[in-house]
């Protein structure tokens, strides 16, 4: 869908041992590397497809590989979004993979909106998950999960709503976002299906149905990774909704989960008929040994300070480094006061909390808000975006910027007033037009932020002519 503060451990677009003892290096900075940036693409540009148009709000960065394939989502001015990559070897052709109003792979019509953000591997392989006609609440229900092979050319189904079993659980409702992919092909993707073992909530009528996790190789077995009413860290624990999953080329799955009978939702939520969700922790579920590890529990001290409220939009690399947002607002809101995490080596580092003075000046007053906000590649940087409380401009609304954190040092890759050259100066790390569900508490950047293994990081901006803009930046050497 359009993006989503994504709350919960299940969300919209688009939640170990507790010792989270770890140092924070948010302090220690560096001057700001240069970046070469690449255009991709010009809200106003035309689509790709027999429907024709133009793209039109916003760019949804996905996927960058290190070969420089693009994948992302984006608004077309015949009505809906579409989903599309970028093959690096494709002269900057762009193509359409499925979009509104189209004929879904397996069966049905593509809805108004995918349920971001899209997956892609170094092969070139993409996943998404698409809502089909007819919408149906809560959502995610009625929608399909597809898989574009970048050796046949093609879009294949794996999930069909009402019709692909879903292991000991009858048949899918439908799916959710984030759907993720690995180098070896499987893929990590929430699944919609009943139960009695979903999140209930006092006042609510239970929908009969949950969110879980599953992995479909690239043959298209799908198998269970976590799914409500499996065991969880504990005695006596037990899940009862599991999303946002990541896969690393080892099988490792992190995720974002919540336990029955703890406390579930907050003021300002959702009701499950509509979106299925609870405040999340995060967890890890081994590829080799299939054991489930807590990594951050809702409630746990936070390095910084402050507890967190929640976990989420974890990202994982193939070393099981997870870099996350933490939800530091005191209980019994949420979703205000965000900072950008790490989990490595066993230790939680802050990476910026509300408050850091940032490489450019000002002080960070929020990391955003919004899922494919914040990434780490490989070799374990970090890249995320962020609000600031400066005014350079003079425009009435925060600066954002998009930084980088490697290896304890934070630099700048771009901000409001960074000048491209060829193309113009940053408003905005985001698009003013871009809508957001729930709608958040505050001001937030939605930038997107993707980086690959060679450093490179996708991102969109809006400029001071107030055109939109997909920008890819390249380190200088």
């Amino acid at each position: 869908m359009k993006r989503t503060t994504r709350p919960f451990a299940i969300g919209i677009a688009l939640l170990l041992a507790s010792g989270l003892g770890g140092i924070s290096l948010r302090d220690a900075q560096a001057k700001p590397s240069g970046y070469t940036f690449s255009l991709i693409a010009t809200l106003g540009d035309p689509l790709p497809g027999p429907q024709g148009g133009t793209f039109v709000n916003d760019f949804e960065p996905g996927g960058l590989n290190s070969n420089g394939d693009v994948a992302f989502g984006a608004d077309a001015n015949t009505g809906g979004e579409g989903v599309f990559l970028r093959p690096h070897n494709g002269h900057g052709q762009i193509t359409e993979l499925g979009r509104t109003g189209d004929a879904a792979p397996g069966g049905g019509t593509f809805e108004f909106s995918f349920l971001g953000p899209v997956g892609l591997n170094d092969q070139g392989d993409m996943v998404f998950d698409f809502l089909l006609k007819d919408f149906t609440l809560p959502v995610g229900v009625n929608a399909g999960a597809y898989r574009y092979s970048h050796t046949t050319h093609s879009v294949t189904p794996v999930v069909i709503p009402f019709i692909t079993p879903a292991p000991g659980l009858g048949k899918f409702q439908g799916v959710g976002f984030q759907p993720t992919i690995n180098n070896r092909g499987d893929t990590a993707f929430p699944g919609v299906v009943e139960t009695d073992k979903g999140v209930h909530v006092p006042g609510e009528d239970y929908v009969g149905l949950g969110i879980g996790i599953f992995r479909a190789d690239a043959k298209g077995q799908i198998l269970t990774v976590v799914v409500p009413g499996d065991a969880a860290p504990g005695i006596g624990k037990k899940f009862d909704v599991a999303g946002e999953p990541w896969i690393n080329d080892g099988g490792d799955v992190s995720f974002i989960g919540h336990i029955a009978g703890t406390e579930a939702v907050a003021p300002g939520f959702p009701p499950q008929a509509q979106l299925i969700g609870a405040l999340g922790s995060l967890y890890v579920k081994e590829g080799g040994t299939g054991k489930i590890y807590t990594i951050v529990q809702s409630g746990d001290p936070a390095p910084g300070g402050g507890h967190f409220r929640a976990a989420l939009h974890d990202v994982m690399n193939n070393r099981g480094d997870i870099v996350f947002n933490g939800d530091l607002t005191p209980p019994p809101d949420f979703n205000q006061n965000f900072g950008v995490f790490l989990y490595s080596s066993g230790k939680i580092t802050a990476v910026a909390l509300p408050g850091d003075q940032m490489p450019g000046g000002g002080k960070l007053v929020n990391a955003s808000l919004v899922g494919a906000n914040v990434h780490i590649n490989n070799p374990g940087d970090v890249v995320f975006s962020g609000v600031l409380d400066t005014d350079v401009d003079g425009d009435g609304l925060p600066d954002t910027g998009l930084f980088q954190w490697s290896h304890g040092q934070l630099s700048g890759i771009a901000r409001t007033g960074t000048v491209v050259p060829g193309v113009g100066t940053v408003k905005l790390l985001g698009s003013p037009t871009q809508i957001i569900f729930p709608l958040p508490p505050n001001f937030t950047a939605t930038s997107g932020a993707i980086n690959n293994d060679v450093g490179q990081v996708l991102f969109q901006a809006t400029l001071t002519d107030d055109s939109g803009v997909f920008l890819l930046a390249t380190p200088r050497p």
